[in-house]
């Protein structure tokens, strides 16, 4: 990449440095949580800043009035390919606000690092990217297509009122970079070329209410007993029943996480008769919801035929939960892919290594149902530190990741 290119960049960038830190941080005091979800005042924010840097005002795709969505635009010389960055703007609930050492309600930054909720995930981004567009729209330089900034509501509540949105008005795109947090060891030290999806379900299991006096003189069958059996079998056989390709990016394959809700029982003196345990199975890409299904369908027939006495049967979930999210993958050699290498090499001298996350993204709704290649998590801060107490960011990352945002948006659209 041109040198006058990069410095140019790099200057207006670093002319704004302490304004962006800022910037970030009122971002994450104000407040967006999901639930109860409402992402008006920090839109506001947003919306307030991108005017004061003369960002062209962005249209807002809403299904809910205080969920929107704000999509910026800026648009090349001439006709060209589109790049969609893309950041939420919820966060998780702070939680029990006593495990924090540092009041999340007043971000400080204290040795670099800017503790907050959703400083991390993933304000610090947001940050990043609308700084990014605002570079591009000051620097004078040409690029061909269109550069959009998708700041989306709802991604942690499943993204019903945010990516789906984008989803319903037919979002258009060559290719899209959402900022997750990448970092392992070191910031952008990984690239999320792929994501893991989900399903989400519970196996109820049925048994014989009854009097518990009687429990012992009578023929019955006590759901939770019976549930707890099939938990354990389902925690320690079912992931060899699995029917599914092996992975280059997910060497384990998928993680069966059974027990994440319980159900059953009514009171003291009563045996159970319904009885109940949700389960979290994370998917790796090629598995199938059909293919899923059957498989632990298959595996209930298994144990009834073992068991007389068991009655089981798998529920799905239903909106406004996702039961099932499939995963979703871009090829290593993707345009955008090879732009946010060079990018990372030209501002931290290095290469992000190219992995499959462990997590979902807006990625699996993008890549899946709008066909549009997506980078699943490429962004400043460190997953780990998301959804807990004392999430930080590292203020340098957050200026490194407009450069490297600004840089590779330059080079995907000029190639």
């Amino acid at each position: 990449m041109d040198k006058n290119i990069i410095e140019k960049i790099d200057n207006l960038i670093e002319s704004k440095k302490d304004e962006i830190i800022d910037f970030t941080r009122i971002l994450v005091k104000e407040l967006s949580e999901t639930p109860p979800g409402d992402e008006v005042a920090v839109s506001k924010l947003i919306k307030s800043k991108a005017r004061e840097w003369d960002i062209p005002d962005p249209e807002i795709w809403a299904k809910k009035e205080n969920r929107p969505n704000l999509i910026y635009k800026l648009k090349g010389i001439n006709a060209g390919k589109t790049l969609v960055l893309n950041s939420h703007i919820d966060t998780k609930p702070i939680g029990d606000i006593s495990q924090w050492t540092v009041n999340p309600l007043e971000p400080k930054i204290i040795d670099g690092k800017l503790y907050g909720r959703g400083s991390t995930d993933m304000k610090g981004c947001a940050a990043s990217m609308i700084t990014a567009l605002w570079a591009i729209n000051n620097s004078g330089l040409d690029f061909k297509g269109d550069l959009i900034l998708a700041l989306t509501a709802d991604e942690e509540g499943g993204s019903a009122f945010g990516a789906k949105v984008l989803i319903e008005k037919k979002l258009k795109a060559d290719a899209i970079l959402i900022g997750e947090p990448s970092g392992i060891n070191t910031n952008f030290d990984t690239l999320g070329l792929a994501c893991r999806g989900a399903l989400l379900a519970k196996i109820i299991v049925h048994g014989t209410q009854m009097h518990s006096s009687l429990s012992d003189q009578a023929h019955c069958i006590n759901a939770s007993v019976k549930m707890a059996e099939v938990m354990v079998e389902f925690s320690k056989n079912l992931k060899e029943k699995l029917h599914y390709k092996p992975h280059f990016l997910y060497p384990n394959g998928p993680t069966i996480n059974p027990g994440v809700i319980l159900e059953g029982g009514i009171f003291y003196g009563v045996v159970p008769g319904v009885a109940g345990f949700g389960f979290d199975l994370r998917v790796i890409p090629g598995m199938t919801f059909e293919g899923f299904k059957r498989d632990i369908e298959d595996f209930l027939s298994d144990l009834k035929k073992k068991d007389k006495d068991l009655d089981a049967e798998l529920v799905l979930e239903k909106p406004p939960l996702n039961t099932w999210i499939p995963a979703a993958e871009i090829d290593k050699d993707h345009p955008v892919v090879k732009a946010c290498l060079e990018s990372t090499k030209i501002i931290k001298g290095f290469e992000p290594e190219l992995i499959g996350v462990p997590f979902g993204t807006d990625g699996c709704f993008f890549a899946n149902e709008l066909n549009i290649p997506t980078i699943s998590s490429f962004g400043p801060g460190f997953i780990k530190l998301a959804h807990g107490p004392d999430e930080y960011i590292d203020v340098d990352s957050i200026i490194d990741a407009a450069k490297i945002y600004a840089l590779a948006s330059l080079i995907y659209l000029n190639s």
